[in-house]
This record gives C-alpha cells, sequence and structure tokens, in this order.
C-alpha cells in the first residue's frame, strides 16, 4: 500500500474516533448538566491528543516524501549519487589524493563531484549520474517493447550526459585523457549492461567510462597501490640520500684516521729515536762512573 494512503486511512480513522467520543460525551452532556466543565476539559484534552497524532503523522510522511522525490528521479536523485560517490573514495583513497567538487577546469565554473589524483600528478574526473526514473520505469514495464523503450531513453540519456561530462571536465595536459561517469546502482547497471555496445561506445566516442560500485571500488584501489608505490619510491630517496650523506663523513673521518694514524707512527719513530739516545747517553753515564770509581 502507498505511503500517502496509509496516512490518509490513519487520519480519518483518528478523526472518526474523535467524532465518536465527541457524540458521547455530548450525550453525556445532555444527561447530566452539571458535568459540563468536565466535559469541557475532556474535550480540550482530545483535542490536544488529535494535535499530537497529526504532528507525529506530519514526522512520518515527511521523510517518505522525501524518499519519494529521491526514488522518483527529482533533482535531488543526483544528491544519492554523490554520497554513494564520496563514501567509497573516503574509504579506499588516502588523504590529499582527491577533492570533492572541485573546478578542474579554468575556462568554466563548473564543479566535478570528485577530482581523484593519480600517483604522477594527473586528475581524473568523477561525476555521479542516478537514473532512478528510467530503472522506475523499466520494472513498471510490463511489455518487452516497453522495457526496449525505456532502454533506448536510458542510453539517450547517458551518452547526453558523457559528453556533458567531457566538454566539461577534460583538459589536454591537466587530466587524463578520459573521464568517469559513476552510476551508483549495480541494478542500473545490469541495465546498462543489457544495451549493447553502451560502455564500448562512451568510451570511444566520448572519452567516458562507465562505471558502478563495485568497479569504481577496484579501479581505485589501482590508484591506491600507485600512491602506495610512489611513498615508497619517495622513502627509499630518502633513505639513499641519508647513506650518501653518511658516507660521505665516514670517508672524511677516515681520511682523519689516516693522518691521525701517520702522525702517530712519526711521534712513535721520535720517541724510540729519542729512547735510544738516552739509552747512549746512559751507557756514557755508566762508563765515566766507573772510571770515576777506578781513580
Amino acid at each position: 500500500m502507498d505511503f500517502s494512503i496509509l496516512t490518509l486511512v490513519l487520519s480519518l480513522f483518528t478523526l472518526g474516533v474523535v467524532i465518536f467520543i465527541f457524540l458521547r460525551l455530548r450525550d453525556q452532556d445532555q444527561k447530566d448538566s452539571g458535568q459540563t466543565e468536565i466535559l469541557e476539559n475532556k474535550i480540550d484534552s482530545v483535542s490536544k491528543d488529535l494535535n499530537d497524532i497529526e504532528n507525529q503523522l506530519a514526522s512520518v510522511t515527511t521523510p517518505i516524501n522525501e524518499l519519494n522525490r529521491f526514488l522518483g528521479g527529482n533533482v535531488t536523485t543526483g544528491r544519492l549519487g554523490e554520497w554513494s560517490l564520496e563514501s567509497i573514495v573516503k574509504e579506499i583513497l588516502p588523504d590529499g589524493s582527491y577533492a570533492f567538487q572541485e573546478n578542474i577546469n579554468p575556462e568554466n565554473q563548473d564543479r566535478v563531484d570528485c577530482a581523484v589524483k593519480t600517483a604522477d600528478g594527473i586528475t581524473i574526473p568523477i561525476d555521479s549520474k542516478f537514473y532512478a526514473g528510467q530503472y522506475k520505469q523499466y520494472q513498471e514495464a510490463g511489455q518487452a517493447n516497453l522495457r526496449a523503450n525505456v532502454l533506448r531513453d536510458l542510453r539517450t540519456a547517458i551518452f547526453r550526459d558523457a559528453d556533458d561530462i567531457a566538454s566539461k571536465y577534460l583538459r589536454q595536459n591537466s587530466t587524463t585523457n578520459y573521464a568517469v561517469l559513476y552510476i551508483a546502482s549495480e541494478k542500473l547497471i545490469d541495465l546498462v549492461d543489457e544495451i549493447e555496445n553502451l560502455r564500448q561506445d562512451c568510451l570511444s566516442e566520448k572519452k567516458v567510462l562507465i562505471q558502478g560500485p563495485n568497479t569504481l571500488a577496484a579501479f581505485l584501489d589501482t590508484i591506491r597501490i600507485g600512491h602506495h608505490y610512489l611513498q615508497l619510491n619517495e622513502t627509499a630517496a630518502k633513505v639513499a640520500e641519508v647513506v650518501r650523506r653518511i658516507k660521505s663523513q665516514f670517508d672524511s673521518f677516515d681520511k682523519s684516521t689516516d693522518g691521525v694514524l701517520k702522525r702517530l707512527d712519526a711521534s712513535v719513530k721520535e720517541v724510540t729515536a729519542l729512547q735510544t739516545r738516552i739509552n747512549v747517553l746512559g751507557r756514557e753515564l755508566n762508563k765515566g762512573t766507573e772510571e770515576l770509581k777506578d781513580e
């Protein structure tokens, strides 16, 4: 049953209950006029309860109406695709490698839903679309020719969006030579796959790659691996630079050690020569002392 019909039934039922209570209270008032004040208080209480019920019904029907707007193909439907895109990108890619609602083409003011940076600094434009209206029409179509008409309209809509994405966001030397059209539903992707050569034609003619949640996650994971290896290479380069500095300092220290050893060797030789002279002098002194004793 539709939620709006259910809400109407509940409102009518509530109103009937209130009217029934009011009539019963009025009959009782006619039987006992002395209870007028009590009756008025009860009516006020019932009216208050009715207002509370109406407010609760309004709080229930508001999100239902919003959901119907999403699934009915209104302009707010696109926001659902953007939420899905943001959640996947944030889950997989490292911080700093992406930006949302980014202006990547200085020639216009258009903002792509997500701009992803590759490891070599090239931007990949990703724009999300959500063809809820076509999907609903396909589900409601009871005949093969009606479903074929829906698929034809879906092909036209996707080609139009692909051409719009390519013209707005693809730029030579700053972006990749292709963009991504993200469709935030695997059920819609199944419809896309039923349209013959749609993916190939979009890529070859419009330079736009069609991806759903699963394929986008795998695609972004390859980009994440590129960033990972880039970080490893940067770390290895820093380590090599530290090693080079250490080696340079070690070479200087080695040369200084050689100089010290040479000086120490020369000093040892000088000390040895001095010791030899001291020994010669000692022997001369001993000899002179013996001669003095003899005399």
